[in-house]
Formats: structure tokens, C-alpha cells, sequence
């Protein structure tokens, strides 16, 4: 057996893995990737199980080494922005027997989306820290999560109008979770817009067709209600411009709210005023903490 980390290549598995027991935080590691949605990176998971990086490093590279984590070999790293894991073989086998499910019908992703593994990333990103904000806002709880490959695997498709024409397309929100505070349920709709370039289609492709679904026998088929509300994450002030005045031509009044990327921090993402309304000049928090 390898004696120590220290020997283990950087790429490529070693024949005799250092022998390691698995610890309980190990398997949160493990649950967490796979309920986000296959795939965390590096800074993610010491974001949320470490507090250093030589820490994070040994324990990824035992549970790689070990067959629990996949990560991507040397040509496929070098187009990523960071090291990226999801669950191997044996990873997998441990979260089915923890859920209770025979491996065969236990569905995990085996490899990541390698086209929008940037964009999966910052996906991630928001929904860590929407996590951290409800842990210094214990009022707000987070009732459920659900990722965008289940809106992959079982889309909804609705028709809206578009000057005067009738249009269909499928809905596939980033994410869809519910926030609740007093008896109060808050259903959200996340978009993730990485695009720098001004879209004119964003109105047609999203606006339009987002508006359309919350108030289809779909949506409140699949979310037992139609209410809701569309978060739109985009790159910087002047796209958020852009998107606001497409915003403002379909009346979406209180149900999409737009923030860029910089402004998204765990003490401000619900309770601050960084988001916008297209039927408001001045920035609203998603919740306002004197409603709870």
C-alpha cells in the first residue's frame, strides 16, 4: 500500500490506494455531491467541510484514490476553472445503501455535464450561499430543493404568445426551492445567466414563457399552487439593465427579481436590497424582514 499522501500522483489512480476509514463527514461529502446535483468543486466542498486547503486536499485525494470520488484526468482539468469531483462507483453504492435503494435503480450522475460544468458550478455557488444565509437568519427555513436535472428528466411544457404568435417550449429552471417564514411558503424559480452580451431573445425565451408557467395546471400540478417567484442571477450591471427593460415590456410586476453575481452574499442574499423589479426604480431584499 502507498504509506502516505504525500506519494500519490497528482493525476491517475496509484494500483494500492493507501488504506483509509470513512468517517462521517466523508459521507456528507458524498450526500452533498450527489444531492447537488452530481457535482461540487474543490472550493465548494472546503467552502463547506474544511476550514484549510492542505486538509481538504489529503482527504479528497484518499476518498479519489479510493474510489469514492471520480475527479477529471489531466486533459480535462486544464479546460476547467478548478478541480471538480463527483461520485465514483463506489461513492454511489454507499449514498444507495444509506437511502435505502437496491444500486441498480439508484440513479446518480456518472460524469459531469462537461458543457456547462462553469455554469453547474455557479448554480452551485448560489445554492451554498442560500444555505449560509438561512443559518444566520433562523426564522427563514429552506423546505425543499429541487435541482435542475429533475426538470431535464421530466420537463414541463407550456404555450405562451409572442407578438400575436403562439409559442411551446420547455421550462427548466437551475432550481426550484421553497422558503418558508410563519405560515408563510415562497416559491422560487432560479436562473443562472453567465451570458455577457445584451440578449434580446431573453424576453421571448425566458421572460414570456416564465410568466406563462406559474400560471399553468402544470406548474400547480408539480408545486401544489400557482404562486411563485423568478430569481434571475446575471453577470453585471449592464446585462441586468438590459434584462429589466425586457422585463418591463411583459408587466412581470413582482415575479421575476433580478442581482448580479458580485452582489450575492450570504449576509444579504434574502434580507439586503440587491435585487430589482422591473415595476420599481429602488432595489428590494427578496424578503422583508418586518413581514416576518
Amino acid at each position: 500500500m502507498t504509506p502516505n499522501n504525500a506519494r500519490l500522483p497528482k493525476y491517475g489512480r496509484v494500483a494500492n490506494p493507501p488504506a483509509m476509514r470513512l468517517m462521517e463527514r466523508d459521507k456528507h461529502i458524498l450526500e452533498t455531491i450527489h444531492a447537488f446535483d452530481g457535482i461540487l468543486s474543490f472550493t465548494q466542498i472546503q467552502r463547506m467541510f474544511f476550514t484549510g486547503k492542505s486538509q481538504t486536499e489529503e482527504r479528497l485525494k484518499l476518498l479519489y484514490q479510493n474510489r469514492y470520488l471520480n475527479r477529471p484526468d489531466q486533459n480535462r482539468r486544464r479546460h476547467l476553472p478548478e478541480m471538480i469531483y463527483w461520485l465514483d462507483r463506489r461513492g454511489a453504492e454507499l449514498i444507495a445503501s444509506k437511502q435505502g435503494t437496491p444500486f441498480h435503480k439508484f440513479g446518480w450522475r456518472q460524469e459531469p455535464r462537461w458543457f456547462q460544468v462553469e455554469h453547474d458550478l455557479a448554480v452551485n455557488d448560489f445554492r451554498i450561499t442560500l444555505r449560509e444565509t438561512l443559518q444566520q437568519n433562523p426564522l427563514i427555513t429552506m423546505e425543499s430543493w429541487i435541482p435542475e436535472s429533475e426538470f431535464w428528466a421530466y420537463p414541463d411544457r407550456i404555450s405562451y404568445t409572442y407578438n400575436g404568435k403562439s409559442m411551446q417550449r420547455k421550462i427548466i429552471p437551475d432550481g426550484f426551492f421553497t422558503l418558508t417564514y410563519r405560515k408563510m411558503r415562497i416559491r422560487y424559480l432560479l436562473e443562472i445567466d453567465r451570458s455577457t452580451e445584451d440578449n434580446p431573445r431573453f424576453l421571448r425565451e425566458k421572460i414570456l414563457p416564465g410568466l406563462a408557467y406559474i400560471n399553468t395546471k402544470e406548474y400547480e400540478h408539480r408545486f401544489g399552487h400557482r404562486s411563485g417567484r423568478w430569481v434571475v442571477v446575471t453577470t453585471g450591471e449592464r446585462r441586468l439593465r438590459n434584462m429589466l427593460q425586457q422585463a418591463r415590456r411583459a408587466r412581470t410586476e413582482g415575479l421575476f427579481y433580478f442581482t448580479t453575481f458580485d452582489q450575492t452574499q450570504s449576509e444579504n442574499l434574502l434580507t439586503a436590497p440587491i435585487w430589482r423589479r422591473a415595476d420599481r426604480e429602488e432595489k428590494v431584499p427578496l424578503i422583508f424582514l418586518d413581514e416576518i
